[in-house]
């Protein structure tokens, strides 16, 4: 074998595991951030919401899109702090602040719940006009009775007790 065939057989084997090394390096993508805890803290934020502490299971979730905002999980943290905001058992949210949460979800584009956000975002809307009906309660006109009408009322009704207890005093003499 010449020294330029053994040099081109060196260039061609270095060419190829050259060639192996960028391939395989490009089939093993790294895992996103976040994605490897997503799945506990959803186990962990269901758990404390299931137990009725909201607060907690809120701040679990608020605190992993603080950390990794650009990862899809944190769209999917604003539509469970909705969903844990909307349950009529926390006592200490609105359905304005699962709406806002909502709103959130709906404009980042993520698909994952974008049908239920809808419809969600509709039932806030109508949990919240409904409290605020309830704590504005309706406008009554007062009516206010002329003094004089009543007045003649309270006389007519003493005349006519005065005949009854006159009617039973001659009743009685008999």
């Amino acid at each position: 074998m010449t020294p330029g065939l053994r040099r081109a057989m060196w260039c061609v084997a270095v060419a190829g595991l050259a060639a192996c090394g960028t391939t395989q390096a490009h089939l093993a993508e790294p895992i996103p951030a976040g994605r490897t805890e997503w799945t506990p803290l959803m186990l962990q934020a269901a758990q404390e919401s299931a137990a009725g502490r909201y607060a907690v299971a809120d701040q679990l979730l608020a605190d992993f899109s603080t950390r990794y905002p650009a990862s899809v999980e944190a769209s999917d943290a604003l539509y469970w702090r909705a969903v844990y905001k909307l349950d009529p058992g926390n006592s200490a949210s609105t359905p304005r602040d699962a709406g806002v949460l909502l709103d959130g979800y709906l404009a980042s584009g993520a698909t994952a719940h974008r049908t239920e956000a809808h419809t969600l975002r509709r039932v806030a809307t109508a949990l919240d006009a409904r409290a605020t009906a309830v704590a504005t309660p309706p406008k009554v006109d007062v009516v206010k009775v002329d003094d004089k009408v009543r007045d003649e009322e309270i006389q007519r009704l003493k005349d006519e007790l005065a005949k009854a207890n006159a009617e039973l005093d001659r009743i009685k003499r008999r």
